[in-house]
């Protein structure tokens, strides 16, 4: 449907804020849910070891997959069952089932139950996280006004990072984690407790078009319509940038840095900037967006920036300065990027809400299971033979030509015919 001359579109609509009572309750929500899972990720490794002495490193592995797997595709997978149940009945559901399977994790004493729950505190996750971005995009109308609520998550998510690995250093205890979990779990019960009044009682989302999370005709025309197709593939590809700080860099760091406050600093930056920092990015970006700036262009300059914190990293200068104003360029990126791949997916305009944030969540993982994997494998190996800034410079030089080829010289278009 085209537009009347004159009407406003949702994205050059006047920001309306979603409902205060809506954006506290998953403010609190996403604050307590980040809490429970930075308190119990530092040391699940060490947990699953300890539970499951007889299975070596492979349990380790094995937990940490399920857990990642099923936190990132779970809710494709129950596609055709989430329309059928209301916003709050999946979203506290989905947080309640992984409190109790994170609870019940100092009880398992076999590799299989282990993984079991895992997958199931993986699932709640990732039902949780599709219906709160699904509802966002169903109830603020204008890009704007997402954005300035998936920022407020984005707030939420880090206060809960940097004090997480603190309560899990306060709590641990190799023989006996009943404590550790009992307090993960009473964070995710807090989650679904704030998320009853806030949460409208009787709404659901909308199905998608189709029984598949993402139907064959929204690939298509994804696919024909080339301003969609870049979008997908600019997403992906900073997701897959993103994924580096969380692997490549957390390995440098560790591996090249003799402080332990420096390698402190320097992994905590990025979640202390945002939560400093985001609100008055989010308000630029704001700015930019009434004055006309889409969310794709929003997109591409967080790219740029992610490309040019990883040739800071790669271009010779003294190690601590070279990554602490590349941690400090990466944050702002970060900070930009988040909340604005929610946006842009949410008025994307083709399919559901359900279907497009599927879409967002199918580009998010592919990137960030990619970018992990080159990481932790083609960057040890190049830092092993000493050519590390081999891979930081290939990588931002590749993310900067195509961002900007994608992003900034290519023509928009309407489809390929």
């Amino acid at each position: 449907m085209t537009p009347r001359p004159g009407t406003l579109t949702p994205l050059d609509a006047p920001a309306v804020p979603a409902p205060r009572r809506l954006r506290s309750a998953l403010s609190l929500d996403h604050l307590f849910g980040s809490l429970g899972l930075f308190t119990v990720f530092p040391v699940l490794g060490l947990l699953l070891a300890a539970r499951a002495p007889g299975s070596g490193t492979a349990v380790v592995g094995a937990g940490l997959f399920c857990y990642t797997a099923s936190a990132g595709l779970a809710a494709l997978a129950l596609n055709r069952w989430l329309h059928r149940v209301g916003y709050r009945t999946g979203m506290v559901g989905g947080v309640l089932l992984t409190a109790a399977a994170f609870g019940s994790l100092p009880y398992a004493n076999t590799a299989w139950a282990l993984c079991a729950l895992l997958v199931l505190a993986g699932t709640g996750v990732s039902v949780h996280f599709t219906l709160s971005r699904v509802l966002i995009a169903e109830v603020v109308h204008d890009s704007i006004g997402r954005n300035r609520i998936f920022s407020l998550f984005q707030i939420a998510v880090n206060a809960g990072a940097m004090l997480g690995p603190f309560v899990a250093n306060l709590l641990y205890q190799d023989s006996d984690p009943r404590l550790l979990m009992g307090f993960v779990a009473l964070c995710y019960l807090g989650a679904g407790a704030v998320m009853v009044p806030g949460i409208p009682p009787r709404r659901r989302p909308p199905a998608t078009s189709g029984t598949w999370p993402v139907s064959r005709a929204v690939l298509l025309r994804v696919v024909r319509t080339p301003a969609m197709l870049r979008l997908v593939v600019v997403s992906t590809l900073g997701t897959f940038v993103y994924a580096q700080f969380y692997s490549a860099f957390a390995l440098s760091v560790g591996r090249d840095f003799e402080s332990a406050a420096a390698r402190s600093v320097l992994i905590a930056a990025p979640a202390v900037s945002i939560v400093l920092f985001q609100t008055a990015v989010t308000a630029l970006i704001s700015k930019l967006m009434a004055a006309g700036k889409t969310p794709f262009a929003v997109l591409g300059r967080a790219n740029i920036l992610f490309g040019v914190s990883m040739l800071l990293l790669g271009v010779g200068l003294p190690p601590l300065f070279g990554a602490g104003v590349a941690v400090l360029v990466f944050a702002l990126a970060e900070m930009m990027f988040a909340p604005m791949m929610s946006t842009a997916f949410a008025g994307l305009g083709v399919g559901s809400s359900l279907e497009v944030m599927h879409l967002r969540q199918v580009c998010w993982s592919t990137g960030e299971a990619l970018g992990s994997l080159a990481g932790g494998s083609l960057f040890l190996m190049l830092h092993d033979a000493g050519e590390a800034w081999l891979y930081w410079d290939v990588l931002g030089v590749v993310t900067l030509v195509c961002t900007g080829l994608l992003a900034f010289l290519v023509r928009p278009g309407t489809s390929r015919t």
